[in-house]
């Protein structure tokens, strides 16, 4: 589905503030909440949800020409409880928020709350702005009665140009149709939570990717980076859909700030053999690259797809084609088909996400082999897949994918995992440890001026596997990781923190945002030395996040040692996914005005530009 630019460059500089602390989210929006009332809800649970409405209200800033909220309920029957324009004072909203009714069991009718939503809750004479962002935000515990006219009002309220947040809560949830609910991505769009209890955990997060939304941003994507297209050019394709192929990339160039200190692209080409079109350095200027995009000949020939990424890799992204050292390097291939070596595109693909090229892959047509292209793009495959049922189709993704090119970089971080190695925690669990350690590695930037990546492990006593900036290279990482052997022994989790803050993080990498990421599974009785160090570590600048592996571990004692929000820095091994949790605690973001990190955007006054 295609998503306006602006959006999506708002929402890659998402504030990780926690929700009691942020100050009044405003510019205009309206904002309806569409609530499941049916019977499997109940109404200890609808109390909860009409809190957690409340709670995410108390972050905007209500008024006429600010934020207005609406609310409408939903099971075998639907009605607005809440219009835009029923209440501008916060006060008087939140207290008709906690006097809405339950509708005490019915069936679960999700299309017909949501075509409600579209149809009356966003129209003028219920308070919608033509000129104000339209947010839609679906909570549900179970399956719609007909899921297909479910994701068909979806996409009617999309195609409104209303944007939709979908949460699922419980076991009983749907999660495609969920995710058919949300806009993409889903890791901005859809939230699942265990229980309504836990609606709590998401507060902060929900309203700040709103907040996002309603914020204006400049046009144009301020990022730098390096990029390289890498087409296919073989007899497949054709010379009409390669002439179209072109013109989508001429288009993407378009959206980039092109400069010396700005976007650089490169071009290479392939089909029997590799060809580079242009490098990073040839050209400065946004209409030069344009003119030489176009003017690229169509040749015919195999799919080489395997050579063509090895050739990004190894050469594009050198020093002598262009490539700046500390500047993201961004990867995109453009396909109609599959490789004539599945294999090598593979492992070439893993070696240039590797190097911590962010590869993008663009599937054109029904030729195009899916489990191929999905090997190539970086993590997480929802954000770096893009498929078109044919050329002309291009230029209904290119929003996404300027987008996604425009995201922050990862920031200059000294990473230090820090991994409990006790009898309590197994040899199993241990495995798990550098599974997660594994697949982080595969897919952040490591690099001087990138992520650099320790590992220290602990029993009674701490030790160092190896330094911080000791590999430079993400592979050389995973080797020495694989060569890590688990030994057991008695625990001491408060020495292993107090080694780690004084031992791992250098004096030399100053500017580099420090984090230290425990996995353990909490068997350690030493709370008063633990929890005293963690606060220590914690005071010193380090971010601390805890991973709980195994099944006793102890989550609350996991909070006080982490650093706040938990939902940020506090994870199970069942509910950790390392590249994503990752993401949302090591990019950095720039805005106008503020230092890296983002915190304080508002108070700054700044608008948002990447970095």
């Amino acid at each position: 589905m295609k998503i306006p630019l602006t959006i999506f460059l708002c929402l890659l500089v998402t504030t990780t503030t926690n929700a009691k602390h942020t100050k009044g989210c405003g510019a205009r929006a309206d904002v309806v909440f569409v609530l499941d009332s049916s019977g499997s809800v109940g109404a200890s649970n609808w109390q909860l949800m009409l809190k957690f409405v409340q709670d995410v209200i108390n972050i905007f800033t209500i008024g006429k020409d600010e934020v207005q909220v609406g609310v409408d309920i939903y099971a075998h029957t639907n009605s607005t409880e809440i219009k835009l324009n029923s209440y501008q004072s916060k006060t008087q909203l939140l207290n008709a928020v906690k006097t809405i009714s339950f509708l005490k069991g019915g069936n679960t009718y999700t299309s017909a709350g949501i075509q409600r939503m579209t149809g009356t809750s966003f129209s003028s004479s219920y308070g919608g702005r033509s000129n104000a962002p339209k947010i839609g935000i679906i909570i549900t515990d179970g399956k719609s009665s007909s899921s297909s006219a479910t994701i068909s009002a979806a996409n009617a309220a999309r195609a409104n140009g209303i944007k939709l947040f979908a949460i699922g809560v419980g076991s009983s949830i749907d999660s495609s149709e969920l995710r058919g609910i949300a806009n993409d991505p889903d890791s901005d769009f859809y939230f699942k939570v265990n229980d309504f209890s836990a609606l709590k955990s998401i507060e902060s997060s929900l309203a700040s990717k709103a907040c996002t939304i309603f914020t204006p941003t400049p046009t144009g994507c301020k990022a730098g980076a390096d990029l390289v297209f890498l087409v296919d050019n073989s007899g497949s394709v054709g010379s009409t859909n390669f002439n179209t192929t072109l013109k989508f990339m001429s288009d993407l160039v378009d959206g980039l700030d092109v400069g010396k200190d700005k976007f650089r692209v490169g071009v290479v080409t392939f089909h029997t053999p590799v060809k580079a079109e242009f490098n990073l350095d040839k050209y400065q200027n946004k209409n030069d690259i344009k003119d030489a995009i176009m003017s690229i000949k169509y040749e015919g020939g195999g799919t080489n797809t395997g050579d063509a990424i090895k050739y990004l890799h190894s050469t594009s992204f050198s020093h002598s084609s262009g490539h700046r050292p500390g500047h993201p390097m961004i990867g995109i291939l453009i396909t109609d088909g599959y490789s004539s070596n599945k294999a090598q595109t593979r492992e070439e693909a893993r070696n240039a996400r590797l190097k911590g090229i962010r590869m993008f892959s663009i599937g054109v047509g029904s030729s195009v082999d899916a489990t191929e292209i999905q090997s190539v793009a970086s993590e997480p495959k929802s954000q770096f897949v893009f498929t078109a049922a044919n050329f002309n189709l291009l230029k209904s993704i290119k929003s996404l994918v300027l987008s996604k090119a425009c995201e922050a970089c990862w920031g200059k971080t000294d990473l230090v995992f820090v991994l409990e190695d006790s009898c309590h925690v197994g040899k199993q669990n241990f495995q798990k440890m550098l599974d997660i350690v594994e697949d982080l590695v595969q897919e952040v930037p490591v690099g001087k001026g990138n992520v650099q990546v320790g590992v220290n492990t602990f029993r009674c006593t701490a030790s160092t596997e190896f330094e911080l900036g000791k590999y430079k290279q993400g592979k050389d990482i995973i080797r020495a990781v694989n060569k890590i052997k688990y030994t057991g022994g008695k625990v001491n989790t408060g020495k292993a923190i107090e080694y780690t803050r004084k031992n791992s993080f250098p004096d030399s990498r100053s500017k580099a945002k420090k984090m230290m990421v425990i996995l353990t599974n909490g068997s350690d009785k030493g709370l008063s030395k633990t929890l005293g160090e963690a606060q220590k570590a914690k005071n010193s600048g380090i971010k601390v996040m805890v991973i709980g592996i195994g099944s006793h571990t102890n989550q609350e004692l996991f909070k006080e040692m982490a650093t706040e929000p938990y939902n940020k820095y506090v994870f199970s091994d069942s509910s950790f996914d390392p590249l994503r949790n990752m993401r949302d605690v090591l990019i950095q973001r720039k805005c106008s005005g503020t230092d890296p990190g983002f915190e304080g955007y508002k108070e700054r006054g700044g608008k948002c530009y990447q970095f």
